[in-house]
């Protein structure tokens, strides 16, 4: 609060300057009485102002480091005209046979003539020229002995920047040259950003690190140029080097809800199943509500570069409020980014099922043809600070058996968050759903909408907010899946500190038996919770209440699971 600047400055008449110069002096603790203590001041303002003008190109200035009347630090300054380049002239020195940098080389430099001299225009304009050597050709380019000359009778710049830019080379074959990872060569080489025979380019063999560090099968890899003697005349071949991870992988869940009860998962991976980053995935299931298991295998950069194939067929028997459901399932999903947040994906899945629910029992087969879009620039998966993550899907569909329908059902969601301050945050959420084209019971019960429950609106049982019809066999009403959803949810997220943060929340939502949602059905639930950050994601533990409540609803609700609601 008492501090002051470390000397005052008299006589620079551009704004922009003056405030320039203000920042580079720089501040002193408090005012001092002692003149010895003062002139240091002065001259160590001095100093750095000569330097800084210096580096913007005022070579003529004159500093003049003093005491004032008051025998404060004073510094007076004549900045004088300002330098500028005047020739430019950028030179390689290459050896004999090797090819030359074109003009596209040296535009890298993005210098020209008549500009003021500023120092970091020189510095930037060299990694410039640099990196673009680096990354056409000429990896082994490094800067040389530049020569500047100023000229103080026209205020001017000749500038000579020179680089040495070493042998011209080209990408040959990638090879395998080191480490444990079984992976097939021609798929290691299938995923270099280059074909053999390109310029050599230092970002290119980065990327390739890249793309290599990112298979499931791989915990360290190194892509670079082989060393000096392999390959002929200008040709390098690209070393490749990596170690496995582990072949195998388990992982173990739990999860409760009075709403839902409890339920535990299991899961066995085995990765690069065929020796090219495939991987083999049994996961297994039990709950109250559903219990089954499923096979998936999927194929990594399959025939191109980011394109994930993934197949997989599962057994599952659900047994809730709404349906009883058995059924057998098998799928094919084809998926890919558009963009580094954008992705897309467009499958097959097929099932038969066996439904028990208030319009009697009866078998459905189902096809479907499921195309999504999925935007996701969220900073963390289990615990996002910042960003949107949003989804639609559009899944054509024929059913046949004992009913026989056409439909499309449809789905979009998003969530996003709102920075307050370092602690908290408000995150919100939405969903809608449509069935077009048919009723809900000539679909699967889980093609259907419902809504409450943990995932849903927490404070009321899992599908309770759902339509309700009456039951073929008991005669009483009974829930039953509908023909569209809305779902909302506000959380205002309070991180306490470093391992514990406290929520509270709003949820609302609704399942209509008709397409236009019944916004005069729609209930909320209220409630808080508690989050604990082991380092890896929180663990979240709720409990809600409905606003809305009905006869028949218990007045809490608890949650227990891992990651935040959304």
């Amino acid at each position: 609060a008492s501090a002051v600047p470390l000397a005052r400055v008299e006589g620079v008449d551009d704004p922009a300057l003056n405030a320039a110069i203000a920042r580079i002096v720089g501040e002193a603790p408090s005012h001092s009485d002692n003149r010895w203590r003062n002139r240091e001041r002065a001259r160590d303002a001095g100093e750095q102002i000569r330097r800084y003008l210096d580096s913007q190109g005022y070579f003529a200035a004159l500093i003049d480091p003093r005491l004032d009347d008051d025998q404060r630090p004073l510094v007076r300054v004549r900045p004088g005209e300002r330098f500028t380049i005047s020739t430019l002239d950028i030179l390689f020195e290459t050896p004999a046979n090797s090819a030359r940098p074109g003009e596209d080389i040296r535009a890298a430099a993005g210098l020209h003539t008549g500009q003021p001299m500023r120092s970091q225009d020189v510095i930037d304009a060299e990694a410039a020229v640099v990196e673009a050597l680096r990354n056409n050709g000429w990896p082994l380019a490094r800067a040389g002995e530049h020569v500047f000359t100023a000229d103080h009778l026209d205020a001017s710049v000749s500038v000579e920047m020179r680089f040495d830019t070493g042998p011209f080379l080209r990408f040959g074959r990638s090879q395998l040259a080191g480490g444990l990872a079984d992976i097939r060569e021609d798929y290691v080489a299938s995923l270099a950003p280059f074909n053999a025979g390109d310029p050599v380019s230092a970002r290119q063999l980065n990327v390739y690190t890249q793309r290599l560090q990112a298979l499931d099968s791989v915990a360290l890899a190194e892509a670079r140029l082989a060393p000096e003697g392999e390959g002929s005349d200008n040709i390098r071949p690209v070393d490749v080097r990596m170690e496995p991870t582990p072949r195998h992988r388990i992982q173990l869940s739990a999860r409760y809800a009075t709403t839902e009860g409890a339920g535990a998962g299991a899961e066995w991976a085995r990765r690069n199943l065929f020796r090219r980053d495939e991987t083999l995935t049994l996961t297994g299931r039990a709950s109250e509500l559903n219990t089954g298991g499923e096979a998936a295998l999927l194929f990594p950069h399959w025939r191109r570069f980011a394109q994930t194939l993934e197949i997989g067929t599962g057994v599952a028997l659900e047994n809730t409020d709404a349906f009883e459901q058995d059924s057998i399932s098998a799928r094919a999903t084809l998926s890919r980014p558009v963009t580094d947040q954008l992705f897309a994906s467009a499958g097959l899945s097929a099932q038969i099922a066996r439904i028990t629910d208030a319009a009697g029992q009866r078998t459905l087969n189902s096809v479907t043809f499921p195309v999504s879009l999925a935007y996701d620039n969220r900073d963390d998966v289990l615990d996002p600070q910042s960003g949107i993550g949003a989804e639609l899907e559009i899944r054509p569909g024929l059913t046949f058996g004992d009913t026989e329908s056409r439909y499309v059902r449809a789905v979009l969601g998003a969530r996003t968050y709102f920075p307050v301050s370092e602690r908290l945050l408000f995150a919100v959420r939405g969903r809608v759903g449509a069935l077009f084209g048919v009723d809900a019971q000539s679909v699967p019960a889980d093609l259907r909408f419902y809504a409450g429950g943990g995932g849903s609106v927490r404070g009321y049982g899992y599908q309770a907010l759902s339509p309700r019809v009456i039951g073929i066999n008991t005669g009483e009403l009974e829930p039953f899946g509908g023909r569209s959803l809305v779902e909302t949810s506000v959380e205002a997220r309070w991180r306490y500190s470093q391992r514990l943060g406290f929520v509270g929340f709003v949820d609302g939502g609704v399942a209509s038996s008709s397409i236009e949602p019944e916004f005069d059905d729609m209930r909320f639930g209220v409630g808080a919770g508690v989050r604990y950050y082991p380092g890896f994601g929180p663990l979240r533990v709720d409990i809600a209440a409905p606003l809305n409540r009905r006869p028949g609803d218990a007045p809490v609700h608890l949650y227990i699971s891992i990651g935040q609601a959304f």
